[in-house]
């Protein structure tokens, strides 16, 4: 059973965030106004909108993750903590998913674990068993253009849900989601937020029914079938049939306003692997507990550079940084040799920037040394770089690192960085002064009234509950921001990351909150 606050607590913020964005703090602060929520949950008139994030893809392209607001989110894991059952029952009626996710216990940094892409070939072999044939193919941007309407489509029929569309419906429940998922969002109806978990089981949800649709329309000639987020692979006798099977599947995503990825698309022989033999051979490096010299480790860097040149992705420069933190190359003599490679990786890989910044600040927590000059001129290159294109990924890692790593930090980039329109960053930047990590007061221009229902929600909800800003809160949620301000709400907490690895045995490169998108095919689901 997941609980409402577990998806608040460990699930409001993207994981593609450095670790100081928390929101574990949200059941204490939202204690005494819990049953006036609930009360007001089907106001429509009660809409926001989320802190956008650009964010990095393995290969080159960017992708857009979204902080809802914390009180419109409230209600969505609200729904889904209510519906549970409905959701678990949902999951277990497909017969292709191994992507749905894992609840994890309280203490873990996130509420859910989606399985990573590395656990598909051993599924899709059983799965597609004797099938000569597989047909490979993905959904288009699926979170992006997930329509909220077919939230209750897919729970309760379209047809039936189009006859009764009241957010209080007895019948339609799911109503009540699509309203609470579209308050989220400016009341927009196309797409939903990629990043919070609450949203990822609906995503899941949605897929699952197409999986037992398709299942039930396309059986006879499906001989076993995987899917994992928004990728099939579809095992058919022959080409033929794969060709009816994609036209059916095409109809049925239509009909839920979804789009095949023509580009991803292909038919082709069972004997080809599904996991890249690149993938595995990097795995393979890092089996074992076989010791690495200095120049064994150039000859594993240099290779997983030149795969990653080959196939134009970031995929195996982050695997090899997982291989790097599996084999504690933080506590190792060779991290001399190593440390000056990654200060040039990480500005050639961006999509491989926060595994890199996990390692210096391991290594930086455990007390070992890093080279303050070489990461200080680094962040500074790569923050002034990325402004110019609004790459917010780059800047507020790199920033971060600057922070926790107690580096260097001009007033004149602050400044610089306060012309993002982040509001991640910003939050960074304010809560970094507050804890006095910053000697100049940054001007946020905040305003006389701290406004709840736009994208700087996250900014004005800390600059209050921090003793930042004095100044009232306007707009629909005032009194439930005031009532968080007033019970001091963390969001950013720049310490405790620390002080849990200064620890040894903790791993730099969380498992669980960093586990989804460093495998090989990154999903397109975004």
């Amino acid at each position: 059973m997941i609980s409402r606050f577990s998806l608040i607590n460990a699930g409001l913020f993207p994981e593609t965030l450095p670790p100081c964005f928390v929101s574990n703090d949200a059941q204490r602060a939202f204690r005494g106004i819990v049953a006036e929520l609930d009360s007001k949950e089907f106001n429509q008139r009660r809409t926001t909108e989320f802190a956008k994030y650009s964010g990095t893809k393995h290969d080159g392209n960017r992708r857009f993750f979204g902080t809802p607001n914390i009180v419109s989110y409230f209600h969505v894991s609200t729904f889904i903590h209510k519906n549970w059952s409905k959701f678990e029952s949902r999951f277990s009626e497909s017969n292709y998913s191994v992507g749905v996710p894992r609840i994890l216990d309280q203490d873990a940094d996130r509420a859910i674990q989606v399985p990573s892409l590395s656990e598909l070939s051993a599924r899709a072999s059983k799965n597609i068993g004797f099938a000569p044939i597989v047909l490979k193919t993905d959904i288009a941007q699926f979170f992006p253009s997930i329509y909220t309407h077919s939230i209750p489509w897919s729970a309760h029929g379209r047809d039936e849900s189009k006859a009764d569309q009241k957010p209080q419906s007895k019948t339609i429940t799911f109503n009540a989601l699509d309203l609470f998922v579209r308050n989220c969002q400016a009341g927009q109806t196309r797409g939903i937020a990629v990043g919070p978990d609450a949203f990822r089981l609906i995503a899941e949800f949605i897929s699952s029914g197409l999986d037992k649709e398709l299942e039930n329309r396309m059986g006879e000639k499906v001989v076993g079938a995987v899917r994992h987020v928004d990728d099939y692979y579809i095992g058919l006798e022959t080409e033929a049939d794969a060709q009816i099977v994609l036209s059916r599947l095409r109809e049925l995503l239509a009909s839920f306003e979804l789009q095949i990825n023509d580009s991803k698309t292909k038919i082709y022989s069972s004997l080809e692997p599904v996991n890249d033999l690149w993938a595995q051979r990097i795995r393979k490096r890092f089996r074992g507990d076989t010791y690495f010299s200095a120049v064994e480790w150039e000859l594993i860097i240099d290779e997983a550079l030149e795969t990653a040149r080959n196939v134009g992705s970031d995929s195996p420069v982050k695997m090899l940084l997982r291989g790097m933190d599996e084999r504690e190359i933080y506590l190792r003599s060779e991290w001399d040799f190593i440390e000056p490679y990654l200060q040039r990786i990480v500005q050639r890989h961006p999509h491989a920037i926060d595994y890199i910044c996990l390692l210096v600040v391991k290594r930086y927590a455990i007390d070992l040394g890093i080279d303050r000059i070489g990461w200080a001129r680094v962040a500074e290159i790569l923050i002034i770089r990325n402004l110019a294109f609004n790459n917010h990924h780059e800047v507020v890692w790199m920033f971060w690192l600057l922070l926790v790593c107690n580096l260097s930090v001009e007033h004149s980039m602050v400044e610089s960085i306060l012309k993002s329109a982040d509001p991640h960053v910003k939050s960074l930047i304010l809560q970094a002064f507050v804890d006095g990590k910053l000697t100049h007061r940054p001007k946020l221009g905040l305003g006389g009234r701290l406004a709840t229902d736009d994208p700087n929600w996250l900014v004005n909800l800390i600059a209050r509950s921090q003793g930042y800003s004095k100044a009232q809160f306007s707009g629909v949620l005032a009194p439930e921001f005031s009532h968080l301000a007033d019970k001091n709400i963390k969001l950013v907490d720049l310490q405790s990351h620390n002080e849990a690895l200064a620890d040894q045995r903790q791993q730099a490169i969380s498992r669980t909150r960093y586990g989804y998108d460093d495998e090989v095919d990154e999903e397109d689901e975004y």
